[in-house]
């Protein structure tokens, strides 16, 4: 039986041309549909950057690197693979990442139908030697952050093979939700953190972005 620490997490990032944007969003949503009734899916979610709309994202849970494999050998992932020749304007990016947190699957909480989620990834470039402090202070926000009623997940990835690259992956089940967290005293004490931690401003690795079904 598969456990959480064999499984396979991806964020795929589409730089997409616009006048292929709908061809492409079209064959990623059936490549979603797909993956969802395949035994080795945990989840596939697909997005659209709210700011800049050339950009669609998939996050994606496997159970395996083989349950992947055999998604890649499906029609509706081939035929996304097909159209990445000519629909983007820059080839895909794609991150294999590592959750700090595991849920099981049956954990891993779903919006209800009265929510208006709000959804965020984050892509945060860390200054060496603030790793430690970095990922001590996010183990603190992680176990406060999703007991929150307005929280529906709340994951820190590592990226294998970049020591300095961290993603976050955020749901809330409304804006007041999001906004409820940002107040709390963890939240503002993460915000602080990342004045020496980061690399950049905070505002420079937010991406707040919408779902497509």
């Amino acid at each position: 039986m598969s456990t959480v620490n064999e499984r396979i997490t991806l964020l795929v990032t589409f730089h997409v041309k616009a006048d292929h944007k709908e061809a492409l969003k079209n064959a990623l949503i059936s490549d979603r549909y797909g993956a969802l009734s395949e035994p080795g899916n945990i989840s596939m979610s697909l997005y659209e950057h709210s700011d800049k709309p050339d950009i669609l994202y998939l996050f994606e849970r496997w159970d395996s690197r083989k349950s992947l494999d055999e998604h890649f050998t499906k029609k509706y992932a081939e035929d996304v693979f097909a159209l990445n020749k000519t629909a983007l304007i820059k080839p895909m990016e794609i991150l294999y990442l590592h959750d700090i947190a595991p849920l099981p699957k049956n954990e891993i909480k779903a919006p209800f139908s009265t929510d208006t989620p709000v959804d965020l990834v984050v892509i945060f470039k860390v200054k060496d030697g603030m790793q430690d402090t970095f990922l001590k202070q996010f183990e603190k926000s992680i176990a406060h952050s999703r007991p929150e009623a307005g929280n529906i997940q709340f994951f820190l990835h590592t990226v294998p093979g970049d020591d300095k690259t961290y993603v976050l992956y955020e749901r809330w089940r409304s804006q007041e939700a999001i906004d409820f967290h940002f107040a709390q005293p963890y939240t503002v004490e993460l915000f602080d953190m990342f004045k020496s931690a980061l690399e950049q401003p905070i505002e420079a690795y937010l991406n707040f972005i919408t779902e497509i079904k």
